[in-house]
């Protein structure tokens, strides 16, 4: 017997030096972590068979609508906030009627005690008064004014005639206070103080009230514009007492006591008015 006879063959041998190596290799592989998968929002995709990149837009995710209770909520500081404004509203028209009452209450009380002094009124007084208006007069005719400021100056003018024809008379009160309401309308049409606080949307009050007649017949409104209340209808060479003006109407007072607005362009001067308060 050979002595190679536990020797195996040549095949089996080959066999047995493969898985060998095989086993050795494969002992000596690493691992590698599987990669995430790729966010579809910030991926860049290369197409097959190109060289460009593809962008991919990311869908924004919408945000989540406001809850019922938040839009009530909301709802309710709007009309919270409202509810303030016209609050403020009507305390604001409040205190503009309170101003007007307290202006129209002081112009009456001044012009009570200007035709006390005016019925007093000597021959020096009244011409001194009558120099004093023409020269405030002249310098209005050089200024240029509105519609409504120039019909209030026509009215002096007209006033200021009438108070040279009292005094011609020897009537010195009646031109003292004629002069006087001269003098208060221009004063009212070029006091830049006055003047500012008529652009205020209020009325301004005069400070002597102004006789005068309507030249035909009108409507006495409640407020001073087209759209107001009619309280009546006034005829022509009806007699009024103007107490104050906005732009081109006048606040008056008829002789049965309806107070009033009619425009300016329907009145002219009252210059018999003897009818002096005490």
């Amino acid at each position: 017997m050979s002595r190679f006879h536990n020797i195996p063959d040549r095949s089996s041998f080959a066999a047995l030096i493969l898985v060998s190596a095989g086993v050795s290799l494969g002992g000596c592989v690493t691992h590698q972590p599987a990669k995430p998968p790729v966010s579809r929002q910030s991926a860049d995709l290369k197409p097959a068979g190109t060289g460009k990149t593809e962008r991919i837009d990311v869908v924004p995710i919408p945000e989540k609508p406001p809850s019922q209770r938040i839009l009530r909520d909301e709802i309710a500081a709007l009309k919270q906030k409202l509810a303030e404004k016209d609050e403020l509203i009507q305390n604001l028209n409040a205190r503009e009627q309170d101003r007007a009452q307290i202006l129209q209450k002081t112009a009456g009380e001044m012009s009570r005690a200007e035709n006390k002094l005016h019925r007093l009124a000597t021959q020096p007084e009244a011409a001194s008064k009558i120099a004093e208006v023409e020269i405030a007069v002249h310098a209005a005719k050089l200024a240029s004014f509105s519609e409504s400021e120039a019909t209030l100056q026509s009215l002096a003018q007209r006033f200021l005639d009438a108070a040279t024809t009292a005094y011609e008379q020897k009537n010195y009160s009646a031109a003292m206070n004629h002069a006087a309401q001269s003098g208060e309308l221009i004063d009212a049409i070029t006091n830049p103080t006055r003047k500012m606080f008529v652009s205020q949307d209020a009325p301004l009050a005069f400070r002597i009230t102004v006789p005068l007649l309507t030249t035909k017949a009108i409507n006495l409104q409640a407020e001073p514009n087209h759209q107001a209340k009619a309280i009546t209808s006034l005829k022509r060479n009806t007699p009024l007492t103007a107490t104050a003006y906005h732009d081109n109407w006048l606040q008056v007072q008829t002789m049965n006591d309806l107070s009033g607005w009619i425009q300016s362009q329907a009145v002219d001067i009252r210059a018999n008015w003897q009818s002096f308060q005490e």
